[in-house]
Protein backbone atom coordinates (compact mmCIF):
# COMPACT_ATOMS: atom_id res chain seq x y z
CA UNK A 1 0.00 0.00 0.00
CA UNK A 2 1.23 3.48 -0.84
CA UNK A 3 2.48 5.32 2.22
CA UNK A 4 1.61 9.01 2.57
CA UNK A 5 4.47 11.41 1.88
CA UNK A 6 5.88 13.29 4.87
CA UNK A 7 4.76 16.88 5.38
CA UNK A 8 8.20 18.13 4.27
CA UNK A 9 7.78 16.52 0.84
CA UNK A 10 4.29 17.99 0.52
CA UNK A 11 5.61 21.46 1.39
CA UNK A 12 8.48 21.17 -1.12
CA UNK A 13 6.00 20.13 -3.81
CA UNK A 14 3.72 23.05 -2.89
CA UNK A 15 6.55 25.56 -3.11
CA UNK A 16 7.69 24.17 -6.49
CA UNK A 17 4.14 24.41 -7.80
CA UNK A 18 3.78 27.94 -6.42
CA UNK A 19 6.94 29.05 -8.26
CA UNK A 20 5.46 27.70 -11.49
CA UNK A 21 2.05 29.28 -10.87
CA UNK A 22 3.54 32.72 -10.22
CA UNK A 23 4.51 32.78 -13.89
CA UNK A 24 0.84 32.72 -14.89
CA UNK A 25 -2.15 34.86 -13.96
CA UNK A 26 -3.96 33.42 -10.92
CA UNK A 27 -7.66 32.74 -11.44
CA UNK A 28 -8.61 33.17 -7.81
CA UNK A 29 -10.62 31.27 -5.26
CA UNK A 30 -13.93 30.99 -7.15
CA UNK A 31 -12.32 28.98 -9.95
CA UNK A 32 -10.50 26.74 -7.46
CA UNK A 33 -13.75 26.15 -5.53
CA UNK A 34 -15.50 25.28 -8.79
CA UNK A 35 -12.75 22.80 -9.69
CA UNK A 36 -13.15 21.12 -6.31
CA UNK A 37 -16.93 20.90 -6.77
CA UNK A 38 -16.38 19.15 -10.12
CA UNK A 39 -14.07 16.66 -8.42
CA UNK A 40 -16.58 16.11 -5.60
CA UNK A 41 -19.24 15.15 -8.13
CA UNK A 42 -16.80 12.89 -9.99
CA UNK A 43 -15.77 11.08 -6.80
CA UNK A 44 -19.39 10.61 -5.79
CA UNK A 45 -20.75 9.61 -9.20
CA UNK A 46 -17.86 7.67 -10.70
CA UNK A 47 -16.08 6.20 -7.69
CA UNK A 48 -18.51 5.82 -4.78
CA UNK A 49 -21.17 4.81 -7.30
CA UNK A 50 -18.97 2.23 -9.01
CA UNK A 51 -20.09 -1.36 -8.23
CA UNK A 52 -16.54 -2.60 -7.58
CA UNK A 53 -15.84 0.15 -5.07
CA UNK A 54 -19.26 -0.09 -3.41
CA UNK A 55 -18.77 -3.85 -2.96
CA UNK A 56 -15.36 -3.48 -1.27
CA UNK A 57 -15.44 -1.93 2.23
CA UNK A 58 -11.79 -0.75 2.12
CA UNK A 59 -12.11 0.84 -1.33
CA UNK A 60 -15.39 2.46 -0.35
CA UNK A 61 -13.83 3.83 2.85
CA UNK A 62 -10.93 5.33 0.87
CA UNK A 63 -13.36 6.87 -1.60
CA UNK A 64 -15.49 8.25 1.23
CA UNK A 65 -12.39 9.80 2.86
CA UNK A 66 -11.37 11.33 -0.48
CA UNK A 67 -14.82 12.92 -0.72
CA UNK A 68 -14.57 14.21 2.86
CA UNK A 69 -11.16 15.75 2.20
CA UNK A 70 -12.34 17.40 -1.00
CA UNK A 71 -15.38 18.74 0.85
CA UNK A 72 -13.12 20.19 3.56
CA UNK A 73 -11.01 21.83 0.85
CA UNK A 74 -14.13 23.27 -0.79
CA UNK A 75 -15.28 24.70 2.54
CA UNK A 76 -11.85 26.29 3.12
CA UNK A 77 -11.88 27.86 -0.35
CA UNK A 78 -15.40 29.21 0.19
CA UNK A 79 -14.58 31.10 3.39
Amino acid sequence: MLQPDPDEVIETTRLDRLRTLRQSVPQGLPEAAHSVSVLLKAVDDHLAGHPTIAANPELYRLTYRAFENLFTLHQALSR
